[in-house]
């Protein structure tokens, strides 16, 4: 495992396309195509197509939704400080994550990059696995980008407050509050 004081990402790490990568069976981490944004044309078929998750949690407010009959939420929050709300929503979004992983959806987590956002609900997600924060960060690294979580705001709060904060239940566990 990688020494947390080595957690933050190096300046030459490579940053990965939008398409999602596959975390853990069934877990992927992803981003959004430049044109698949809200005001954008939707790519043909955008509705009728199969898709190949079940649940899209969307942490980017310009992405386009998702096609019908995929469940998704969403919740914009900025790549930079974390400010109470987003820490609340993010663990209760993780939440959501892991227990339809855990009934067996196929479950994508993804942002603009697919690099912090989506890696800081990653990370929660793993951490309700049962992974340490730094094995998380390490595990979405090796199956995502180097890049992955260069946000040194986001790597700092997981590696300090988020194990309490996901045992201590201080985040809502509903995705409607």
């Amino acid at each position: 495992m990688q020494d947390p004081t080595s957690i933050y990402v190096r300046d030459d790490a490579w940053w990965p396309a939008y398409a999602p990568n596959e975390i853990l069976p069934r877990l992927w981490q992803g981003g959004t195509e430049d044109h698949d944004v809200v005001g954008g044309p939707r790519p043909t078929n955008h509705y009728g197509r199969d898709y190949p998750f079940d649940v899209v949690v969307t942490l980017y407010a310009d992405a386009q939704p998702v096609p019908w009959h995929v469940e998704e939420l969403r919740f914009g929050f900025y790549d930079a400080g974390l400010t109470p709300p987003a820490v609340e929503r993010a663990i209760a979004l993780a939440r959501h994550a892991y227990t339809r992983w855990q009934q067996g959806a196929r479950v994508l987590i993804r942002c603009q990059a697919g690099v912090n956002r989506s890696g800081l609900v990653m990370a929660l997600t793993l951490m309700l696995a049962g992974y340490e924060p730094a094995a998380a960060i390490e595990l979405i690294r090796e199956q995502r980008s180097p890049a992955v979580l260069s946000n040194n705001d986001f790597v700092r709060w997981l590696m300090s407050e988020a194990a309490e904060m996901l045992t201590s239940g201080e985040a809502s566990d509903s995705v409607a509050a």
